[in-house]
């Protein structure tokens, strides 16, 4: 069967030609980052490929039959078409984007005799195309006075008076937790769901309760993560997370108690697990962790 590639080379940078054996830091950064994101892309579409990098021009290629680049290529050619629905493909050429779209770059990137680059750079942004019927998600915190919880299907209320109210499901366990704020104002951290052709239509489902000092932080938190559609910007949004965060036990234990409502990419998983590596044994920490171990290796051997 023949063999084919798809390649991508990065020639200039600032107007200096480039040499992988002699490649300034800014060159390497980006062409490491473009070749991690081409190695995303092809080898959740196909694992029967290869990959070379050459001397020369910092240039890599993903090598394999017709049928499994052709199936790369169509793949790609979908996200820059805007008709992909997976994430890892449309964050992944995302990211690529950007480093194409940097005018300090030059880059090319071909398969047989298409060139790809010209294409993505003149592309909106590349996003997952969102179908009608979808949900979708977001973190969010609610402020209210808590004056209801229980039934066959547990939720609580926030009252706002003149019949105004609030419902946020929850489970038994939540309930147990729930009970001792009763007939008080408080905030939590819930996950808003509604549909985009119907946004009057939004269930919440709830996450934690949060104390005074944490609100603001969350929902600043909250709103940045909601705007990012990248994983790579939601992976530095981690990182800042614990970085800037004055009560680092509290939030990191409300962020591993529900991070499987907002974190599903197992790059995210991997993220948690090394920034809370040093916290393992703290009590507040512990169990939460472990169970997102557990989830990790599990979706690991999946693999």
């Amino acid at each position: 069967m023949s063999k084919e590639k798809i390649e991508i080379t990065l020639n200039y940078v600032d107007g200096e030609y480039v040499d992988l054996n002699n490649m300034s830091i800014k060159a390497l950064e980006s062409f490491l980052s473009v070749t991690n994101s081409l190695k995303n892309i092809a080898e959740s579409i196909s694992q029967e490929i290869t990959f070379t990098i050459k001397k020369g021009s910092a240039y890599t290629a993903v090598n394999g039959s017709s049928f499994e680049i052709g199936n790369i290529y169509n793949t790609i050619d979908e996200a820059i078409s805007g008709e992909s629905i997976d994430d890892n493909i449309t964050s992944n050429l995302r990211n690529i984007q950007k480093e194409l779209q940097n005018e300090v770059f030059k880059y090319q990137f071909k398969y047989a005799d298409i060139n790809l680059d010209e294409r993505i750079r003149s592309a909106k942004k590349i996003t997952k195309k969102r179908t009608r019927g979808t949900y979708q998600t977001e973190l969010t915190v609610l402020s209210g006075f808590f004056n209801s919880i229980g039934g066959n299907d547990p939720n609580y209320h926030f009252d706002y008076g003149a019949g105004q109210k609030t419902i946020i499901d929850c489970t038994i366990k939540d309930v147990d937790e729930l009970k001792d704020y009763l007939y008080k104002t408080i905030s939590c951290l819930v996950i808003k769901k509604f549909q985009l052709e119907d946004t009057e239509k939004i269930t919440y489902y709830h996450c934690s309760i949060l104390q005074d000092n944490q609100v603001k932080y969350f929902r600043e938190f909250s709103n940045r993560l909601n705007k990012a559609n990248d994983l790579f910007e939601r992976l530095e949004l981690i990182y800042d997370f614990t970085d800037n965060s004055n009560s680092l036990i509290e939030d990191l234990s409300i962020l591993l108690k529900s991070y499987h409502l907002f974190f599903s990419d197992i790059n995210e998983l991997k993220t948690l697990l090394i920034i809370t590596k040093s916290l393992k044994d703290n009590p507040k920490i512990k169990n939460y962790r472990k169970s997102l171990l557990e989830n990790f290796e599990h979706t690991v051997n999946k693999i």
